[in-house]
């Protein structure tokens, strides 16, 4: 011990050095300041680098109560997956029979992650795939429990997520029973929270939560917590909801990212688009309708 104490001492400017010069690159990764962008590719490489050195050695204090999740998860989907047999034959056969066109099957990329960082409000996971992968800005990212989060920043080889537990989070969410919509975020603590929920709408605690046909980054149906307690607002008439997830970012080693469909999405696109002209054109002919 007293001779790595020595060693310290003897190269200590080079090892703070070293130090500063890593908090630099992973400020820059965490920054949102356009100025810095040309580097957050440059940074998210080196960081994902380093992280990926050491990602190889098992956690013990994480193992055990991840060993014991799977095994409540496996009770649970054994139980389950006969229900979801049939339901699922119900549900295609009902869709055949009103004509409704069958939905698209996500594509999904299985990948590790490397790294896990938390600083104040701001909490970030290290991917072991990158652009190369197919993986953009954007995609949302999950577990076989439910959501994590979405795609932050990306390189060629590493993928940086801005996981549920971020102030600047916002997803579109509803409750599965009763189809409620409200929007997520994250307020501190172990918590998620749903908010813009009316006070007379039917909610109750145990309820499961998933991501709504609305959101923009994320595909729907997709679980994110269970509602651990009902808290009415001051002076409003809306309460807030506070959820257990279902999927906590920092309690996994591996992942999934939600690659879209290119054509969908530019089909989807260009459609939201012509309807924008339409209304913009009518509305234009309205006004200059009224002048006269």
């Amino acid at each position: 011990m007293r001779r790595l104490l020595n060693l310290f001492l003897l190269f200590k400017e080079y090892v703070v050095l070293t130090l500063l010069v890593f908090l630099s690159f992973f400020f820059m990764a965490l920054s949102r300041s356009t100025e810095v962008q040309p580097l957050r590719a440059v940074t998210t490489i080196l960081v994902g680098s380093l992280q990926s050195l050491y990602s190889w050695i098992p956690n013990p204090f994480t193992a055990s109560s991840e060993n014991e999740e799977l095994r409540k998860h496996n009770i649970l989907l054994s139980s389950e997956l006969a229900q979801l047999r049939r339901a699922k034959g119900e549900n295609e056969e009902l869709r055949k029979l009103l004509g409704i066109k069958p939905r698209q099957g996500w594509k999904l990329l299985a990948t590790e992650i490397v790294g896990k960082t938390s600083i104040g409000d701001r909490n970030m996971l290290t991917l072991s795939a990158g652009e190369s992968s197919g993986i953009k800005k954007g995609m949302a990212v999950m577990t076989d429990g439910g959501l994590i989060g979405r795609v932050y920043s990306t390189s060629g080889g590493f993928t940086l997520v801005e996981g549920l537990f971020n102030r600047d989070m916002r997803v579109a969410v509803k409750i599965a029973r009763t189809r409620v919509d409200g929007i997520l975020g994250w307020e501190g603590g172990d918590e998620l929270v749903v908010r813009d929920v009316p006070k007379g709408l039917d909610v109750k605690e145990g309820d499961l939560v998933v991501t709504s046909e609305y959101s923009t980054f994320f595909p729907s149906e997709v679980p994110v917590g269970v509602i651990s307690k009902l808290e009415p607002e001051p002076n409003s008439l809306f309460r807030k909801i506070y959820l257990t997830p279902v999927a906590h970012p920092f309690r996994v080693e591996h992942c999934y990212v939600v690659l879209k469909d290119e054509a969908l999405e530019a089909e989807k696109a260009a459609l939201e688009t012509k309807a924008a002209e339409e209304l913009n054109k009518k509305n234009t002919v309205g006004s200059i309708k009224k002048k006269k």
